[in-house]
């Protein structure tokens, strides 16, 4: 787990870099909800108080960082030890720091269709690729601020979901689900895996050759 002497170092570090654009989009950690992605174990105290002294931090360096919250798993169970429900952490996060998320200025979400990464783009549900909406909205309930979402992970598995279809599902939701102003910009998890587990979402395949869902992304005429 990172520490206060960590975000330091990040901080120090990354305002020596020429940045090309006036915001500096920081996101912080990933997937913190998970004891496997935070020490052994989910802490959202632990977590906020680190989100907020990195908001502190970061910004007396240089107010032109911009803190985007980490992005949560939401398929995540309450299992204690292990998971936590993504909305239970960002309640638990609210309590142990009020007012955190009026501190941060963007949400990460990593709106996967859950369960299983499979689901059609058209189910509507905590678990769907429109789970963004749930987070900003019960962050805007806690904090009264309407954040916007940088959906930094999404996509459909190629072990349940035929290449055709995925490319479809990526089309549709672009037109409809994330075709919302709210968001900044969706980034489809991964460009290239090179094989391994993460093969099952890659839009390059192992040699190189461009995947259907690669196309339809390519070529959509609103990607921003």
């Amino acid at each position: 787990k990172p520490k206060d002497a960590d975000i330091l170092d990040f901080a120090n570090f990354l305002n020596s870099l020429t940045w090309p654009t006036k915001n500096r989009y920081i996101i912080v950690f990933n997937e913190v909800n998970r004891g496997d992605e935070w020490g052994g174990s989910p802490n959202p105290e632990e977590y906020a108080k680190l989100l907020d002294f990195t908001v502190s931090t970061f910004k007396k360096i240089h107010p032109d960082f911009f803190i985007i919250s980490g992005g949560l798993d939401n398929a995540a169970p309450n299992k204690p030890g292990e998971y936590a429900n993504q909305y239970s952490f960002m309640l638990e996060m609210q309590q142990s720091v009020p007012g955190i998320f009026t501190k941060v200025d963007g949400l990460s979400s990593h709106s996967y269709p859950n369960p299983g990464f499979s689901q059609p783009y058209s189910v509507v549900s905590q678990m769907s690729i429109n789970s963004f909406q749930y987070e900003r909205q019960l962050a805007e309930n806690l904090g009264g601020k309407k954040l916007p979402v940088f959906i930094t992970e999404t996509g459909w598995t190629a072990e349940k979901v035929p290449d055709s279809v995925r490319g479809d599902y990526y089309f549709q939701a672009l037109n409809t689900t994330w075709n919302d102003p709210g968001i900044v910009t969706v980034a489809p998890f991964l460009l290239r895996a090179g094989g391994g587990p993460f093969g099952q979402f890659s839009f390059l395949t192992t040699d190189g050759k461009e995947t259907e869902q690669y196309k339809a992304v390519k070529n959509f005429p609103k990607v921003r």
